[in-house]
C-alpha cells in the first residue's frame, strides 16, 4: 500500500504532465499547436490529416484542427514514463515509410532513398501565400492518381517557405540552406534527385492534371 506522501508526489507528477500540454486542445488548429509548442519532431501530411509528432505526444488533426493527442502513460504505481523515441526516429519513420506521405527531413529522405529504387521528390513552396503553390496541390500533389504514384516511387519532401505559419529556426535554416542549393527562385519548385541524392530534373506547375506531370518524372 502505498503512504500519503508518495501518492501526492505521483498525483504532482500527473498533474504536471497535464499541466505540460493542458494549453493544446482538441479543436485547436494546427497553427495554434505549433504556436504554442514549436516545430514538431516530424510532421505527417495526408489529404486532411496532418500528425504533428512531439517529444511528449503525438497529435493527429483533421481538416486542419486537433481531433486527438495521445501521450505516453505514467506508471502510477512506480511514478515512471513509458519510454519515448527519439524525435529522429519519428523523423526518419516518416520518410523511409511507402504510403506516399510528406516528411519536413531533408537528411533523412536521403538516406531512405539510399539503396532503393525511390527518386526523392523536393517540392519547394509557398504553402499560405503562393497561388500556383497551392493550384499544384490542389490539381495534382493531392489527387489520388499522384499519391498512387509517390507511394511506389517516390519519397516527398516538403520545404515550406510560408509567411503566416511558425517555423523552427533548424527548418528554416535548413530549407533556406536547400533553396540556396538548388537554386531556386521561384515558387512552387520541384527538384528531383535520384535514389544516391543526384539532382536529376526539375519542374514547376503543370496544366491538365497529374497525368503529364507524373510522365515528366518517369523521363527523369
Amino acid at each position: 500500500m502505498l503512504n500519503p506522501i508518495r501518492i501526492l508526489l505521483l498525483g504532482a507528477l500527473a498533474l504536471r504532465s497535464l499541466l505540460a500540454f493542458g494549453a493544446v486542445n482538441v479543436g485547436d488548429t494546427v497553427k495554434s499547436v505549433v504556436v504554442e509548442k514549436g516545430e514538431p519532431a516530424s510532421r505527417i501530411e495526408r489529404g486532411t490529416v496532418t500528425v504533428l509528432t512531439y517529444p511528449d505526444a503525438v497529435i493527429r488533426c483533421e481538416d486542419g484542427k486537433v481531433a486527438s493527442i495521445n501521450q505516453p502513460k505514467a506508471d502510477y504505481a512506480t511514478g515512471a514514463v513509458a519510454p519515448k523515441p527519439p524525435a529522429s526516429s519519428a523523423t526518419v519513420h516518416v520518410a523511409t515509410t511507402a504510403s506516399g506521405e510528406w516528411t519536413t527531413d531533408y537528411a533523412a529522405a536521403l538516406a531512405s532513398a539510399s539503396g532503393s529504387n525511390r527518386k526523392v521528390f523536393l517540392f519547394f513552396t509557398g504553402s499560405d501565400w503562393c497561388g500556383w503553390c497551392k493550384r499544384l496541390d490542389a490539381e495534382i500533389l493531392s489527387t489520388p492518381e499522384f499519391q498512387a504514384y509517390a507511394r511506389e516511387n517516390l519519397i516527398l519532401v516538403k520545404l515550406d517557405f510560408p509567411q503566416g505559419i511558425p517555423q523552427s529556426a533548424q527548418l528554416k535554416r535548413q530549407n533556406r540552406e536547400l533553396g540556396d542549393k538548388y537554386g531556386i527562385d521561384g515558387y512552387p519548385t520541384v527538384i528531383v534527385l535520384n535514389s544516391s541524392g543526384g539532382n536529376i530534373g526539375k519542374l514547376g506547375y503543370m496544366a491538365g492534371g497529374p497525368a503529364p506531370f507524373i510522365a515528366r518524372i518517369k523521363q527523369y
